[in-house]
């Protein structure tokens, strides 16, 4: 326990500073080196089972002058952010290159955590990614990261039930909320709707979707007041408990991360379904789903009123490189591989959302992929994370929003505590 304490609170430090502007100090970055030697590559797993390992194999067939150990990092991203807060904050070189959340950059450069990529990548280099993916890999005009891989909220729903009582694909929250509810009605499915309303950063997602659907924000433009209080938003959580209180969400919604809400899907028992691009493999694999073939992919919605389709969470995972490790050549070698075309089609042929734009847009990779082609259109919003301080101020959103979901408090006395919980973050005093 004294372990979690002090890695959860050098977090807390690092990434808070002072009321005066300051952080962690500086970390001046070793000279770049060979681009040869061993590099361990620290990331949770991702794609097929042992498909990181084929990355690794690949790339020192084409660079047999490195070697790479990979690493496999915990499933849990909070789990993994405090392990290589206390390995990077104290020295260590320990991993030289990493895999970080789309919401790590400002974290993580304020805190040193990360070395900037920019003075040691190629002119152009960032020209190869979509231009919003690009940038929020940024902290002070600074890459923090090179984007690996992308993701996009999907809305999936089961195009057997629409065909058969002769309905079209929701549009808008309010027809997805009625469609639904007349699919429970004809006893076809349990339940209307399923996503991720639990007490955790799945619900900020999810909240920064529905929000911007409505036209609503959860901090200014400028980033420097909360704007989560408003008439937008108050209308996105009021609906949120209408599909509660109708019944279109189960009750257990609540406590839905990714995999609970994915499971009630793919048994069959929901009739529509937010989730990430993975979700389509899931849902038409014969071994674990009941819905294999039934299944179709669509945009978010938008609200009525309201220009869609809706907006979908900016999601994936970027390369960062330690700026303690003594392979940092090495290391940059292995980004610009990573992100080059061969790398990127292996991660789009094993069912991965590249980067690359290229790559992202191949028709003929889409044809083969539904959710490639839906991700690569999918127009983003990206959640508030270009505040240093977004773990806590992430923890101010989710909590009130599901405070009230759960029935604790109003939408409009959640939003406005939540408001205040965000104004305590941007002027770094504590929650």
């Amino acid at each position: 326990m004294l372990c979690v304490l002090t890695v959860l609170g050098s977090l807390l430090a690092s990434a808070c500073g002072s009321s005066g502007g300051g952080g962690s100090a500086s970390v001046a970055p070793k000279d770049v080196g060979p681009a040869s030697g061993h590099l361990t590559w620290y990331a949770i797993n991702f794609g097929p089972e042992g498909f990181p390992q084929k990355l690794v194999d690949a790339f020192q067939r084409d660079h047999p002058g490195i070697t790479v150990t990979y690493q496999a990092a915990p499933n849990n991203t909070d789990t993994m952010r405090a392990t290589l807060t206390t390995e990077i904050s104290g020295g260590s070189g320990s991993i030289d290159v990493y895999n970080g959340d789309v919401v790590w950059p400002a974290q993580f450069g304020k805190a040193s955590l990360a070395m900037p990529l920019d003075a040691h990548l190629p002119d152009g280099y960032w020209d190869r990614f979509p231009r919003e993916r690009a940038d929020i890999a940024e902290y002070r005009g600074e890459h923090i990261g090179a984007p690996l891989y992308v993701d996009a909220g999907l809305m999936y729903y089961r195009k057997d039930l629409l065909d058969k009582h002769h309905l079209p694909v929701p549009k808008t929250w309010e027809e997805l909320k009625r469609t639904a509810a007349r699919l429970q009605r004809s006893g076809d499915v349990r339940y209307g709707y399923v996503a991720q309303w639990a007490n955790y950063e799945g619900l900020t997602v999810d909240w920064t979707e529905m929000s911007a659907a409505a036209g609503g924000r959860t901090v200014s433009r400028d980033g420097r007041r909360p704007a989560i209080d408003s008439p937008e938003n108050r209308r996105v959580l009021r609906f949120m408990r209408d599909m509660l209180d109708e019944g279109v969400a189960p009750s257990a919604i609540t406590s839905f991360q990714e995999q609970q809400s994915l499971q009630t899907f793919v048994e069959g028992d929901a009739a529509f379904h937010r989730n990430w691009a993975y979700a389509y493999g899931e849902a038409n694999n014969p071994k674990t789903s009941q819905v294999v073939g039934k299944v179709g992919i669509a945009p978010l919605p938008a609200f009525d009123g309201e220009k869609g389709p809706g907006k979908s969470a900016a999601g994936g995972w970027n390369l960062m490189v330690n700026p303690h490790s003594d392979a940092i050549g090495a290391a940059l070698t292995f980004i610009r591989w990573m992100t080059g075309e061969k790398a990127q089609r292996m991660l789009a042929e094993n069912g991965v959302i590249p980067a690359r734009s290229d790559v992202l847009h191949d028709e003929d990779l889409q044809r083969g992929n539904p959710a490639l082609k839906a991700a690569a259109d999918a127009p983003l919003v990206s959640r508030p994370s270009g505040i240093a301080r977004y773990a806590q101020l992430s923890h101010g959103v989710y909590t009130n929003v599901n405070g009230s979901l759960a029935g604790s408090a109003s939408p409009g006395s959640a939003l406005h505590a939540a408001a205040e919980d965000i104004e305590r973050v941007l002027e770094g005093r504590a929650l």
